[in-house]
């Protein structure tokens, strides 16, 4: 029992000053981004992954009261998604880099809300093969207006509010109503093309010819101006490492719960 006892104490004294060790060693946090940004997080039944804006955000903040953490990498691929959910994340990276500086880096793409993200933060790097921009937004569907017809289905309206059902798919929209979709894309446009131009430093005339969703590749991202430079993960890590004067800081998975030396 006393063997057993000593072993048990061991065990436990080990443990508490093992986790006093890592929370005062200095970290470079990664918050991946991975897949379709959404405010809440489901997983495609076709199997493509998506993250939450609410969690990510969440991180972000706690993140920036670690005092431990030193400096955050937003380790992004992801094709954009969700305007709101975008902007939640930017948000926060706004707010954790008053802090600590906040670095992006893009894997295989950053595009459309994933472009978002990533200029919100201090620095954009990404691999001269990374597809980066598709600064745009979109609205698409399907219509069985003819299908109803064809088969002799009939689409029966009633409506409290005469657009109500703007955007049904059993019924070909309107003019006026294709010219209200237009004017609410145009201004989500606009905002997205004023982020760019006041986090990368540019005029709105600058960003203009650059956002009608074209898609460039990192090297041609670097002389539009869009990111900062051309770089691989670890160079970003050693910058940040740099950056700090933490040299020896470990680099930390802080929402796969992962870390490596």
């Amino acid at each position: 029992k006393s063997i057993l006892l000593i072993a048990l104490l061991f065990f436990v004294v080990s443990t508490i000053i093992s986790s006093v060790i890592y929370s005062l060693t200095p970290k470079i946090a990664v918050v991946p981004i991975k897949g379709e940004i959404t405010s809440e997080s489901e997983d495609s039944i076709f199997g493509s992954s998506a993250v939450s804006s609410r969690q990510v955000a969440e991180t972000l903040r706690t993140l920036k009261d670690d005092s431990s953490v030193k400096a955050i990498i937003i380790d992004i691929n992801s094709p954009g998604g969700s305007p709101v959910a975008s902007e939640e994340i930017s948000l926060a990276i706004e707010e954790v880099s008053k802090e600590k500086p906040v670095y992006a880096y893009i894997g295989d793409m950053g595009a459309s809300g994933g472009y978002w993200v990533a200029v919100s933060a201090d620095k954009v790097y990404a691999s001269k093969l990374s597809l980066v921009g598709s600064i745009g937004v979109t609205s698409a569907g399907l219509g069985f207006e003819d299908f109803i017809k064809q088969y002799n289905i009939t689409y029966r309206r009633e409506v409290a509010g005469k657009y109500k059902d703007i955007g049904s798919v059993w019924r070909e929209p309107t003019e006026e109503e294709n010219e209200m979709i237009r004017e609410i894309l145009k201004d989500m446009h606009t905002e997205f093309i004023n982020h760019i131009a006041t986090s990368r430093n540019l005029t709105i005339e600058e960003v203009k010819p650059y956002a009608e969703g074209q898609i460039y590749l990192g090297s041609k991202a670097v002389e539009l101006k869009l990111i900062d430079g051309v770089s691989d993960y670890n160079s970003v890590v050693n910058e940040l490492r740099n950056v700090t004067d933490s040299e020896n800081a470990i680099v930390v998975n802080y929402l796969q719960d992962k870390y490596q030396f």
